[in-house]
């Protein structure tokens, strides 16, 4: 064989290296898994997840109905708040000043009831400041009427105070109108009590919640928010008497009956101690004293609207308080307290002044008025 014949012979390929299964070298390889086991593990993640979703929209829906449950009761709350402050920020101190008119400056007066109407409208504006749950938004309209009617009508009797305390024929339809306002305080109670509360009480139990009004347990209702202290206010002749309106003239504006009209001054008080003519009389300064006025119908015709007066002039300013006596009958006697807005001095003697006002048609006022002397203490 030649040398080229040696050379042609192919060439062996060396065997190519086993590669090492993962994990080690030697280690078992792991079987497939079969369809079932597959199948369970993927029911069991399945399950899972809706367990997770479900328990996400429980957590959900039990912090949405805390949310609403708390917004109902935070209304309430604050609709509770507001009726409050209605009575005691506005009612109580306007209804004061009303009864304490007589005496005063008119403007004085006026300007007072201003700041009471100034008060039930931000009342009103915070009323429409509240968060309203969609339960409640009926209770809210008409809360929201509650408190307009209230502060219109505090406005309307402010700017009519001072034609009701002018001495003019005005002064009786100042006096009606302001009585007619007494009607819108009263409706305003009626919605409350009847719309507001009710339907605050049934949203509050619709949605699950312990409530009731007697206070017993649960979430307290506000049942009512008294405004006009007393339907007595409602009559022009005790708005006449309460805030001091001298319309006896207005009220008496056609000529007087044929016969003898006025009254006669009998005697005055002060706390069951009739005051003497003679001598000077000592008397509490605080609180501000009450004149218990006793006069009597000594004509022959019942008498409407008499206005009764008591000034204090001393070392201090004068001090005047006056009351209005809706009706007296002829021949009987009559008795009035006429309390005065302040106290008086004590530096020094005072003098009181008591007058039963004249009447259409009296004659003689000689036996009207009486003088006493006094030293406040």
């Amino acid at each position: 064989m030649s040398f080229f014949d040696e050379a042609d012979e192919p060439t062996r390929r060396a065997p190519r290296p086993r590669r090492a299964s993962p994990g080690g070298g030697g280690g078992r390889q792991r079987p497939p898994m079969d369809h079932q086991t597959l199948l369970v593990r993927r029911l069991v993640a399945a399950g899972a997840v809706v367990l997770v979703i479900v328990l996400l929209v429980v957590l959900i829906k039990g912090c949405v109905d805390s949310q609403r449950t708390q917004a109902l009761k935070d209304y309430n709350r604050n609709v509770s708040s507001l009726a409050q402050e209605s009575v005691s920020g506005v009612s109580k101190p306007f209804f004061q000043a009303l009864q304490g008119a007589a005496g005063q400056q008119v403007a004085q007066v006026q300007e007072t009831l201003n700041q009471y109407r100034q008060v039930a409208d931000e009342q009103l504006a915070q009323a429409g400041r509240l968060s309203v749950p969609d339960e409640m938004s009926q209770a809210q309209r008409d809360l929201q009427l509650v408190l307009s009617l209230r502060r219109d009508g505090v406005a309307k009797i402010a700017a009519l105070i001072q034609p009701a305390l002018g001495k003019t024929a005005a002064a009786s339809a100042a006096v009606n109108q302001i009585a007619g306002q007494m009607r819108a305080f009263d409706a305003s109670d009626v919605v409350y009590s009847q719309r507001v509360a009710p339907l605050i009480l049934q949203a509050l139990k619709d949605d699950g919640i312990s409530a009731g009004y007697d206070g017993s347990s649960g979430e307290q209702v506000q049942a009512e928010s008294t405004f006009l202290p007393s339907l007595s206010w409602i009559n022009p002749d005790f708005v006449a008497g309460a805030i001091g309106a001298s319309v006896s003239g207005a009220a008496n504006a056609g000529k007087p009956s044929p016969g003898l009209h006025g009254h006669s001054l009998d005697s005055v008080a002060v706390g069951g101690t009739t005051l003497d003519t003679s001598q000077p009389n000592r008397i509490p300064a605080s609180p501000p004293p009450t004149f218990t006025v006793n006069f009597t119908n000594g004509g022959e015709h019942d008498e409407t609207n008499v206005k009764v007066d008591v000034t204090v002039t001393g070392s201090g300013p004068a001090i005047t308080a006056s009351k209005v006596v809706p009706t007296t009958t002829a021949g009987q006697s009559t008795s009035v307290d006429v309390q005065l807005p302040r106290s008086p001095s004590t530096a020094g003697p005072s003098t009181i002044k008591v007058t039963v006002e004249k009447v259409p048609g009296e004659t003689s006022t000689d036996n009207n008025a009486q003088t006493y002397s006094a030293l406040f203490t």
